[in-house]
């Protein structure tokens, strides 16, 4: 019987290509079993990687529209100073003093074009009461990127042109590096600056305490050796800084003799 088994079982014969394709099944699946741990490594490598380009492209994103360009120092009684990115839009708004942070925190600048901050700032109650005061509005441009800035302070020039009260110029950042380590928005610490060629008599912190026409006023006896308390004319008179900006550019420090602080 057991022979007999033996030679029903040796009759059964593999067709040769079924052979040859079970073969290569085999060796398909051993391929796959071998491979499969080195593909997911290289899969979840290729994934690290992809999330990882994510986060710094969205990091230089992020620093790149977060970085200022420019800023724009208001001063009147409110100091107040609005930093511009590249794409002109409002990055930051910081008070320098007591009436500067509760007009930034009556306003929404954040994200805004400078035009429309600017506009904002400029017909706010807190400002028209100032001027109304006949205070003297003060609005230099820092220049981060000079071409922004330059555009910006054309901008600002005309906005303020039917005003006789204001003047607008611009900073180099260099000029005004150390303003707030003393506490003083940009356009007060140049201000400063330009009283400490007189005299040394002031603090950083009694300055931050004057409004602009106050500042001007003590500025303008100090170069005539008047009285301080005489009145200064006003800035559309021509007694803007030399180095501002308005129907003309101008050179140095003190008065000049043009509209918005020409020279």
């Amino acid at each position: 019987m057991q022979h007999e088994w033996k030679e029903a079982l040796d009759q059964i014969h593999a067709d040769e290509a079924l052979k040859q394709r079970t073969r290569q099944f085999v060796q398909e699946n051993l391929a796959k079993r071998r491979s499969a741990p080195a593909l997911r490594v290289a899969r979840r490598t290729l994934y690290a990687a992809c999330a990882c380009l994510a986060v710094c492209l969205l990091a230089a994103g992020y620093h790149l529209y977060f970085t200022p360009t420019s800023i724009i120092s208001v001063d009147i009684n409110p100091s107040l100073e609005l930093s511009v990115n590249r794409f002109d839009r409002i990055i930051d708004v910081t008070g320098y003093n007591e009436d500067g942070e509760q007009l930034a925190g009556t306003l929404d600048l954040m994200y805004q074009e400078y035009t429309q901050a600017v506009a904002q700032v400029l017909d706010s109650e807190t400002v028209q009461t100032c001027l109304d005061r006949d205070e003297l509005l003060s609005i230099a441009v820092v220049e981060i990127d000079p071409q922004q800035g330059e555009a910006i302070l054309q901008y600002l020039s005309s906005c303020t042109a039917g005003q006789q009260n204001a003047y607008c110029y611009r900073l180099d950042q260099e000029q005004v590096d150390q303003a707030h380590e003393w506490g003083l928005s940009y356009g007060k610490y140049k201000a400063y600056q330009d009283i400490l060629a007189y005299t040394d008599a002031y603090t950083p912190q009694q300055i931050g305490a004057m409004t602009m026409r106050q500042i001007r006023e003590l500025l303008y006896s100090l170069q005539t050796g008047s009285d301080p308390a005489s009145t200064v004319p006003s800035a559309g008179g021509g007694y803007g800084y030399g180095g501002g900006h308005g129907d003309g550019n101008g050179n140095g420090n003190g008065y000049g003799n043009g509209k918005h602080g020409s020279a």
